[in-house]
């Protein structure tokens, strides 16, 4: 039955209806209030994004897929976007470093063939620096020494090193790879770089890194506002930097020998260019790398340095210059003087020339060590003849199991059907 407007029934109505809408309204206000804040969140915070099932420091964009955890190899992650950047940087011409420089000495044009034969193939691009000479180093120019044992080659050495620290801090270059002379890599450098990039992110964000105080100015200032904020910096997803270099002083991806300390900060993951059989103190690897806090170097072989690797080598060097330069460095990096990381297998290493072709006898295998006495066979050319290769990873680096050494597969790539003839 239809009731009249003015009965009580739709008085009753009315003031139900009065309600429910303000109900409503204060739904949508709550809902609305519940977005601005979010958003307000995410505005004060731009750098917490997703990672995985956790949440981690990132300054970047997308999901993120959970890294590899301590010794356990886990199956290659699907990089973001922001990731794929970075790993595209880290694979380019430089290996996302501001350059690599090659220390060659005068003289050496077998060694600046061989690494141009290698950058060739691989396609890498670096910068020849000229070495220092025994006869270059003179007393009045070199820094206080508490011992003084060291030969005028290792000085030079080291010299020729310093004065890639002492250009690079002129330059305000970013961090630089360094190779000596007799480095070695594979065919496939750049793709292993760039997986290696990712990890190594990964590696960072696990033990929550931070970026290093800086002794230059404006960043020494820069570092001072940022301790006085409330949170940490983050990990920044940079493709200008893909490794992170303000995080450490020193990236060792060629020594010839490492000691197990801190063997435990690491992440291992899949390398198909990795050959199976290695050994991480005591855990056998398959087709796998590790990337890992360095516990103390021997060799100079190939490493990147950050400009505050730089410094501390160049002011520790010109305190007391006492021991080699890969020794040096070995001490600091244990006095934890020098926040170093590194790789294992080594994706660099030492070539020398194969036995009896008469190279050891001319001290072709050391700048610093000179020739061996005695006299050599030359047996060694039958060898030479069935591999088309004068040069193998030299002897005694454990860490060294390349698929593609260059230069042992130079000949194959470059003449596949040429010929070596014997000698009359």
């Amino acid at each position: 039955m239809e009731k009249p407007l003015g009965s009580s029934y739709t008085r009753a109505l009315l003031a139900g209806g009065s309600r429910r809408a303000t109900f409503l309204r204060r739904l949508i206000a709550f809902f609305i209030f519940v977005v601005v804040l979010a958003a307000v969140s995410l505005h004060t915070n731009p750098s917490r994004v997703r990672f995985g099932n956790v949440r981690g420091p990132w300054s970047g964009s997308g999901q993120q897929h959970p890294p590899a955890r301590g010794h356990e190899a886990t199956l290659a992650t699907v990089p973001t976007a922001a990731e794929r950047r970075l790993m595209e940087a880290a694979g380019n011409r430089t290996l996302g470093f501001s350059s690599i420089q090659f220390i060659n000495m005068p003289g050496r044009f077998d060694r600046s063939d061989a690494a141009t034969l290698q950058a060739h193939m691989a396609g890498i691009d670096y910068v020849e620096v000229t070495g220092v000479t025994s006869e270059a180093i003179k007393d009045v120019g070199m820094p206080p020494e508490h011992t003084t044992y060291l030969k005028p080659g290792e000085k030079g050495c080291w010299r020729a090193h310093a004065n890639i620290w002492n250009q690079m801090l002129r330059d305000q270059s970013p961090a630089v790879l360094v190779l000596e002379s007799d480095a070695g890599w594979d065919l496939e450098i750049r793709d292993i770089m760039s997986r290696a990039s990712q990890q190594f992110t990964y590696l960072l964000h696990k033990y929550d890194s931070k970026p290093l105080p800086s002794p230059d100015y404006e960043k020494r200032r820069q570092t001072h506002a940022l301790s006085s904020a409330s949170s940490a910096p983050p990990l920044v997803l940079n493709p200008d930097d893909p490794w992170h270099s303000t995080h450490w002083d020193l990236l060792s991806v060629g020594q010839c020998w490492e000691d197990e300390k801190r063997g435990d900060e690491s992440i291992t993951y899949p390398d198909p260019s990795v050959a199976p059989g290695m050994d991480f103190y005591g855990r056998p690897l398959g087709a796998e790398r590790v990337l890992r806090r360095s516990g103390g170097i021997v060799c100079t072989t190939a490493y990147a340095i950050s400009q505050t690797g730089a410094a501390k080598l160049l002011l520790r060097g010109a305190v007391d210059l006492d021991a080699p330069v890969d020794l040096i460095m070995r001490q600091m990096i244990e006095d934890e003087d020098l926040i170093a990381y590194s790789f294992m297998p080594t994706p660099f290493a030492q070539w020398a020339y194969v036995d009896n072709i008469g190279m050891k006898s001319r001290g072709s295998n050391s700048d610093i060590h000179g020739k061996d006495d005695g006299g050599e066979d030359m047996s060694g050319w039958d060898r030479v003849r069935e591999s088309h290769s004068v040069w193998w990873v030299r002897g005694g680096q454990p860490h060294t199991a390349f698929t593609n050494f260059a230069l042992e597969k130079a000949w194959s790539v470059i003449l596949p059907n040429g010929t070596l003839r014997a000698g009359a």
